[in-house]
């Protein structure tokens, strides 16, 4: 099994007053669609499953590998999550895809290829003239495409995923699930996914489903 989280146990929502627990596993290839309505807690759990949130209790396994062995830093490298509204860093859009090399986490690890950087823009839809472009003057929709290369670019194993098309055109959708669906057919690699949007699910393939209606205890 890839990736898996057992008994994850967090609150949410206002003054977190709600509380959830969940399991869930994510075969190498396989999206997990985590469905609900809205309030339901679904990002939050991205959160949580990134360690970017604590829980309660639960635990979380990459690869069989606790997240308690394993440091913070190391962790969100492998299982890399993106936010619905990505953060966007002073500097260039190349500046912003520089960023996460930065880190001793990925640095000690690969080197950033700016053709490759190149190669995944352009299959995003992102024109090259943007490369030297200030990354705070992007459109929504172009924040999010360039969070995804910028994910991409660090080869996590799981990416997890928040509404990511919320604020793409039909074309530009199209081409963010072509390219999602191609970095799927790599190495052990698998998404969790929240979105709206059902229509979104026709361009993915072996997809499996955690729904957190209904689930919510008394915190």
């Amino acid at each position: 099994m890839l990736f898996s989280f057992n008994n994850i146990t967090y609150t949410f929502g206002p003054g977190h007053s709600n509380q959830i627990k969940v399991s869930g596993s994510l075969a190498g290839g396989e999206v997990l669609v985590v469905r609900g309505p809205s309030g339901a807690g679904k990002s939050t759990l991205l959160r949580v499953l990134s360690r970017l949130q604590p829980c309660l209790s639960g635990e979380g396994f990459l690869n069989g590998e606790s997240w308690l062995q394993m440091p913070g830093s190391i962790w969100r490298a492998s299982v890399h999550y993106i936010a619905q509204k990505p953060a966007v860093f002073d500097g260039t859009v190349a500046d912003n895809l520089v960023k996460p090399f930065e880190i001793r986490a990925v640095n000690g690890k690969k080197a950033f290829d700016p053709g490759l950087a190149k190669a995944l823009m352009e299959k995003l839809l992102l024109a090259s003239g943007l490369w030297n472009q200030d990354a705070r003057t992007l459109s929504g929709g172009e924040v999010a495409r360039l969070a995804f290369v910028r994910a991409l670019l660090i080869e996590p194993q799981v990416l997890l995923l928040d509404e990511p098309v919320a604020a793409l055109d039909d074309k530009s959708r199209k081409a963010f699930y072509s390219a999602l669906s191609d970095w799927l057919t790599g190495l052990n690699r698998g998404a969790v996914l929240v979105s709206h949007n059902n229509d979104d699910l026709e361009f993915l393939h072996r997809v499996s489903y955690l729904d957190l209606a209904n689930r919510q205890e008394g915190a």
